[in-house]
């Protein structure tokens, strides 16, 4: 990543669990919905596409049916203002999902729910897709540095995932399209990690670079090795001071 200095803070975090027992949280045997949004903060039309992510923090459905992810790319950073949250990680996961059939083009504020585009948002009447796949529970055990990932129906090597979430984070944009706003976001996606495993494989959590959040989440979900397609998701906020902030 290019190091913006006098453009933001950099503050660095290290996941260091004092949580005196570990925790765990898992899905049900249905399939949950994995939400991507790819945004940008350099993109005048992406502020709705993030407050209608943001929404997600009050359903009742939050990690049990939906999931809700925030990938920032950053191939609108020479419009004027660099991204803060952006990667070109993120940019490329939504450019293979073109290359894998899953959206028509590559685009923000650009969704796509368990690996299909969704266009639904920018519709009058916004539906989210259903599902009736039971793919079977996956979950997440924190325990000190480590997180397990355990998928119970794992039959063959899969690749696993897992990402840590910001929460209520502000940005004072000072150029490009978004210039003299003050944008809010959610459920950004700070970190993202993977392995190739059959039925479980363990993260060490990460050093993160970002902005200080109010709050923090993690996420995991496990797809087919050469398919960005999500076969299960689970997710939950983590409990205050299970990361400390250095």
């Amino acid at each position: 990543m290019n190091n913006r200095p006098g453009i933001f803070l950099i503050l660095m975090v290290y996941s260091a669990i004092t949580l005196a027992e570990p925790i765990t949280f898992s899905s049900s045997k249905e399939q949950t919905l994995l939400i991507e949004l790819y945004s940008s903060e350099g993109c005048s039309s992406c502020p709705p596409a993030d407050h209608f992510i943001s929404q997600f923090k009050s359903s009742p459905d939050l990690w049990t049916k939906y999931i809700p992810l925030v990938f920032h790319v950053d191939y609108w950073d020479y419009l004027g203002w660099q991204d803060v949250f952006a990667h070109a990680e993120y940019s490329n996961r939504q450019r293979t999902n073109k290359q894998q059939a899953n959206i028509s083009s590559v685009y923000t504020p650009g969704f796509v729910v368990n690996g299909e585009e969704w266009t639904g948002f920018f519709k009058v009447l916004r539906t989210l897709p259903e599902t009736t796949a039971q793919p079977g529970s996956l979950s997440v055990t924190i325990d000190r540095h480590l997180a397990t990932v355990s998928f119970t129906q794992a039959q063959s090597e899969l690749t696993y995932h897992l990402a840590i979430l910001g929460m209520k984070l502000e940005t004072q944009i000072k150029a490009g399209e978004n210039k003299g706003h003050l944008l809010t976001h959610d459920f950004v996606v700070l970190n993202h990690q993977s392995l190739t495993g059959t039925g479980r494989v363990t993260f060490e959590l990460p050093l993160i670079v970002k902005h200080r959040p109010k709050q923090l989440a993690m996420v995991a979900w496990v797809s087919e090795q050469d398919s960005l397609k999500p076969i299960q998701a689970v997710g939950n906020f983590l409990p205050d001071n299970t990361i400390k902030v250095l």
